[in-house]
């Protein structure tokens, strides 16, 4: 394994930027400041370009694309040594993960936290962001992406699927009536999680196999989709979206299926990274458990 003095100038850099300044990377080091400035310094002369700016503490665009690059090469030397020493499949180290901001709260966040609980040396990161991020650029590990993947060089592995469901509230139903056929919908509010959804037909397939596609109208569009499930709980319209959203609402009668003979297309779930000659374990690791998690969640099982 690596030890502390191993690339020990670029390790210090990293720490400096993960803890976000000089001060606290000497605090955790046990050493002074000026210690991890002169370490820092020599590295940036050594670059010939400047890596933190010191009065905003934060990293230049050069040390920003240092640290990412510099992170993944000594990830891949730790799991070098870890392989050659014969302590190749102990997780271990900072596992760093990207995640949609609901489905990461509901489900990457509890994963996350149990896998750092069963691994004393792994140490966790989530980031969650309403976008699919760059994971490179972002200095992630591995991202959970829910959707068709876009052809690229990333390495992926389908971990479940996220099944769809339509939704309202007895309130909402009662007032607008129930939708009996897939045009009826037409005429009803739609809850969406995004304004260009208004422009998207819904794509459903009823039990005889037909397909049909329905034009939606809106009154409220959140981007999020717990707000969106207090949102049709409280009457705005129907929703079609995940059903693991919705799946405690459904179990106590707060919203109700709307056409359950219909379906929608699912979702494929991915665990997504970047390819390396070698995949340090807390990666593996990390893949096959939460594989396993959804297999015992009935709304995410293919």
């Amino acid at each position: 394994m690596a030890t502390p003095d191993s690339y020990s100038t670029e390790r210090t850099f990293l720490r400096i930027v993960e803890l976000g300044s000089i001060r606290a990377a000497a605090r955790e080091a046990g050493v002074e400041p000026s210690s991890l400035s002169r370490k820092l310094a020599r590295l940036e002369v050594r670059l010939g370009t400047q890596l933190i700016d010191r009065a905003a503490q934060s990293t230049t665009d050069a040390g920003q694309l240092y640290y990412n690059k510099m992170r993944t090469l000594l990830s891949q030397i730790d799991a070098l040594e870890a392989a050659v020493a014969g302590d190749a499949g102990k997780p271990q180290g900072t596992l760093r993960i990207g995640a949609s901001i609901d489905f990461g709260q509901a489900f990457v966040a509890p994963w996350l936290t149990r896998f750092c609980q069963m691994h004393d040396q792994v140490q966790g990161q989530l980031t969650l962001d309403a976008r699919h991020v760059d994971m490179v650029e972002a200095g992630l590990d591995l991202t959970i992406r829910i959707g068709i993947l876009p052809d690229s060089a990333l390495m992926a592995r389908k971990l479940g699927t996220a099944h769809r469901v339509l939704v309202a509230s007895p309130d909402y139903l009662a007032r607008k009536g129930l939708p009996e056929t897939a045009s009826d919908l037409a005429a009803h509010d739609h809850v969406l999680y995004l304004p260009e959804h208004a422009h998207r037909p819904l794509r459903l397939t009823d039990a005889n196999g037909k397909e049909h596609s329905i034009k939606r109208q809106t009154k409220l569009t959140i981007g999020a989709v717990r707000s969106i499930a207090q949102a049709v709980a409280a009457g705005m319209g129907i929703h079609a979206g995940p059903r693991w959203a919705f799946a405690e609402m459904l179990k106590t009668g707060e919203v109700v299926e709307v056409l359950p003979d219909h379906s929608q297309p699912a979702l494929p779930i991915y665990a997504v990274w970047a390819p390396v000659a070698i995949q340090p374990a807390r990666i593996r690791a990390f893949v096959d458990f939460a594989a396993d998690q959804i297999k015992q969640i009935p709304s995410l099982r293919n």
